[in-house]
């Protein structure tokens, strides 16, 4: 398997054909950035399981400009190359090498929650300005002026470029076998390569050439301090899929630029924050969706290319090394959710991996909140030190009821920890909502996970009693000395019955097979993750569809919380000419339609105060301030009145609503509710990852 087979970039031979890239670890690191226990922890993790070289996180090659990112590692001095060197040695146990992603910076793309009050209309600080290559609106709060990134002059910009020697040096002095340029992305390096960023009339800017200058005198330093010999790995985009950003022409054109500088191998990806669902794919992304570009810049050069971008299932990565469109695989997020998936693929387990499923809740938004960079399927990824499941002490069982991800979550858990573990579910099958979810085929990795819960269910040690619907009564007969409630949550009822001219039915049962919607025109209920996923699915099979949401349009897909997930979604329901109804609720049924009553108050789902967490305010707050996002507010409010719409069915995919009553009824029953846990959707409705952490916690904290 080409995979498995050793490969070279310059000087480096590495055991294998897998990269794991570098993610965000903000809150995995030390309060000052370092790379303490945890760290070693994380990445050695990933080591053990079979990754050829690893990237951590982008180390700063100065702190003399960007004093906001202070919570970030840096190599200006050797304060931090001792942990350098841990990490290094701790890799090398498992012939695996380390590369040390050296970067310019943030640029104008510095996230506001890393800046002091970033809430307040009060001046920022001269010397905690962003800085960039032009005067630049920052990414995440365009209108709001004081973040505005000021130029760097001359001077700042060569002595930065020259900064870059020194901290390779140190890289190299602390283990590491390569270095790599963090070019990509509309980051700090990336903004003097691009037009749109860079409006310069001086030495780095004014023509493609110029905008080139910056990297050439950062690589330049590299191999003057570092050493000739010393790999150097250049990542960048082909293309930043945004209008003035870069085109594919002139991004072939770097990469001949970069291959005559000597850089050792060149690491190919697309978009940058304006167009995060490229740099971060959400699951709505095809596998291996930036191949082609990496693709295009092999043709071109004759050193060696890196290809990333949704590679996590290996018949894909492997078919990318076949087919000579690249020469290594970066693997991220996959190895977040599994971090021994190379070894699994060794050992012909493909079947046992745990597929990453594009969600972004656990990596990518656990970091933005300060937390451990983790994952939605795997909680120890990030905690491999603070989360262990402990043995029991005493011999003891676990019935539990319910057979979704948060059921099989505390199954798999129980018998880490030496339960007895017997699972009820109440259907024929496993998997709860996972079934309708993984029905249409642009949600491939929620098919694979489906999977792969069935497989380990059948793998586990556990006695699973499948049509056993989880009765007060029995669940107290059977003498579990532990018991898991997981028994989700099911669809609010039909609002109508079905007419002679529109046939009504909801969207679990339509995905589920059980019912089939008639006729060309579909009107769907409901502007949530279900609606929206429903709709497209219909008009992807030729349908005519229209969505109604009682909410307002940039609260359209409001229920997810991943912004590259949503900004996807809310595209392909654009790209599939659905149209959508905002503020409208419907109000009755005429013949051959629909009647929506428009213009009422955007409370989908219910009334009240709505709870809200610090998170929901932080993805509001880049969800609606990013510049050029889909879900910028609108401004449309509706105008009250009536609309009918053609339909011939009715789709509602209304609130699903938590099955928590079983508790209480085994309470009365026992006297106490002493031993019964209760995790997952019949807790609160939320997403696989609150049922799979809430199950894992419940397990992982029983005194037993």
């Amino acid at each position: 398997m080409q995979l498995l087979e050793p490969g070279r970039i310059g000087t480096m031979v590495l055991k294998n054909r897998v990269i794991m890239p570098a993610m965000g670890i903000r809150g995995t690191v030390e309060k000052d950035g370092d790379w303490g226990d945890r760290v070693i922890a994380y990445y050695t993790a990933r080591a053990a399981g079979g990754v050829g070289l690893i990237t951590p996180e982008m180390v700063f090659v100065s702190r003399a400009l960007e004093l906001a990112a202070s919570d970030c590692i840096d190599l200006s001095s050797d304060e931090h190359l001792k942990s350098v060197r841990r990490l290094a040695d701790s890799l090398g146990k498992y012939d695996c090498k380390l590369s040390v992603q050296l970067t310019a910076g943030f640029g104008r793309v510095v996230p506001p929650y890393i800046l002091p009050e970033w809430w307040t209309e009060d001046p920022l600080p001269e010397h905690l300005r962003p800085v960039s290559a032009s005067v630049n609106d920052n990414h995440y709060l365009p209108d709001k002026r004081k973040f505005d990134s000021r130029p760097l002059t001359t001077e700042e910009a060569a002595a930065l470029a020259q900064s870059f020697g020194p901290a390779a040096r140190r890289a190299r002095e602390g283990g590491a076998a390569c270095v790599e340029l963090h070019g990509h992305e509309g980051y700090l390096l990336d903004q003097f390569m691009t037009k749109l960023w860079n409006r310069r009339d001086d030495h780095y800017g004014g023509t493609r050439d110029k905008r080139l200058n910056f990297a050439r005198e950062a690589i330049a330093a590299i191999r003057l301090e570092a050493g000739e010999d010393f790999p150097l790995i250049y990542r960048f985009g082909l293309t930043h899929y945004l209008p003035g950003g870069r085109e594919p022409e002139e991004g072939l054109w770097i990469a001949r630029e970069l291959e005559k500088l000597g850089v050792d191998a060149l690491h190919v990806d697309a978009g940058c924050y304006e167009t995060h669902w490229w740099p971060h794919p959400p699951q709505y992304q095809e596998p291996g969706c930036m191949v082609s570009l990496a693709e295009q810049v092999k043709r071109q050069v004759s050193i060696p290319v890196i290809a990333v971008g949704r590679l996590q299932y290996p018949d894909v990565a492997e078919r990318v090394l076949n087919e000579n469109k690249a020469d290594f695989i970066a693997m991220g997020r996959g190895l977040l959710a599994d971090p021994d998936l190379i070894n699994k693929v060794a050992a012909h387990k493909e079947e046992d991996i745990i597929p990453c499923i594009g969600c972004h809740e656990g990596c990518l938004w656990q970091m933005a909140e300060g937390k451990p960079t983790s994952c939605a399927l795997r909680p120890t990824t990030g905690h491999e030190i603070e989360w262990p499941l402990l043995p029991v002490k005493h011999r003891a069982s676990l019935l539990v009821v319910g057979g979704g991800p948060a059921g099989i979550e505390a199954a798999r858990s129980g018998v880490e920890r030496g339960f007895d573990v017997t699972l009820w579910e109440a259907t024929g099958q496993l998997g709860g909502n996972l079934w309708p979810a993984a029905e249409p085929d642009f949600k491939l990795d929620i098919a694979r996970y489906l999977k792969y819960l069935r497989h380990l269910a059948k793998k586990l040690p556990i006695e699973v009693v499948l049509n056993k619907r989880g009765m007060a009564q029995d669940i107290a007969d059977f003498g579990a000395d532990y018991v898991v409630l997981a028994t989700g949550a099911k669809m609010e009822a039909l609002p109508f019955q079905s007419s002679d001219t529109v046939k009504v039915l909801s969207a679990i049962d339509l995905l589920t097979g059980k019912e089939t919607s008639r006729g060309k025109n579909i009107l769907v209920m409901g502007g949530g993750l279900v609606g929206c996923e429903t709709a497209v699915y219909l008009a992807r099979q030729g349908k005519h569809v229209t969505i109604s949401t009682r909410r307002g349009k940039e609260q359209l897909g409001g229920d997810i919380v991943d912004r590259s997930n949503r900004e996807m979604l809310i595209a392909m329901i654009k790209d599939a000419g659905i149209r959508v109804h905002d503020n409208a609720v419907p109000v009755r049924l005429d013949n051959g339609a629909v009647v929506l009553q428009t213009g009422g108050p955007s409370n989908e789902g219910g009334s009240g105060p709505v709870e809200r967490s610090e998170r929901d305010e932080l993805v509001d707050m880049i969800n609606q301030n990013a510049k050029d996002s889909a879900l910028a507010k609108s401004g449309d409010s509706g105008i009250a009145g009536e609309i009918v719409v053609a339909a011939d069915s009715f789709v509602f995919a209304g609130r699903l609503l938590p099955q928590g009553a079983l508790a209480k009824e085994i309470a009365a029953i026992n006297g106490s509710t002493q031993n019964i846990l209760s995790a997952g959707d019949c807790v609160k409705v939320d997403s696989i990852m609150h049922a799979v952490w809430g199950s894992f916690t419940a397990v992982r904290e029983i005194a037993a």
